[in-house]
């Protein structure tokens, strides 16, 4: 979401995605197996993600002033998220083994999904809380 220069991103909206990936990790590391494989795969799969995802955060701090800027800012916190991932899970598919048979390329997939998830519904509900109510003078 490109937001206005004097509005900085909200915290809150970073620590519930980050906390939905730890719940999600948790929830694996609970429920999942429970051989030494697996939890090696659960830590290798949230730490793409919860790096790439403080990476975008870390991103939109920066203060922008021109249009541009909050465009490079936007496409840089997308890039963020999104390209650990993708080398992740290529570097999966050709050098490391035990993790790719223990699921870290599902387990990622999964933590990825649940950020999106997340971040989308996050954005949904702030959209519906800043939109004027139907009977407002704003709304005309």
């Amino acid at each position: 979401m490109i937001r206005a220069a004097s509005q900085p991103p909200r915290s809150s909206g970073a620590i519930v995605t980050l906390s939905a990936i730890l719940a999600a990790a948790a929830g694996s590391l609970a429920f999942g197996p429970g051989d030494p494989d697996h939890r090696r795969a659960v830590l290798f799969a949230a730490a793409v993600c919860l790096g790439g995802n403080v990476g975008a955060w870390l991103v939109g701090l920066r203060k922008t002033t021109t249009p541009a800027g909050r465009v490079t800012a936007s496409l840089a916190a997308i890039s963020l998220r999104l390209f650990p991932a993708l080398v992740a899970l290529a570097w999966l598919q050709t050098a490391d083994v035990g993790l790719r048979a223990a699921g870290a390329g599902e387990l990622l997939v999964f933590f990825y999904l649940t950020a999106l998830a997340v971040d989308l519904l996050r954005t949904i509900m702030e959209a519906f809380r800043k939109a004027p109510h139907p009977g407002s003078d704003e709304a005309i």
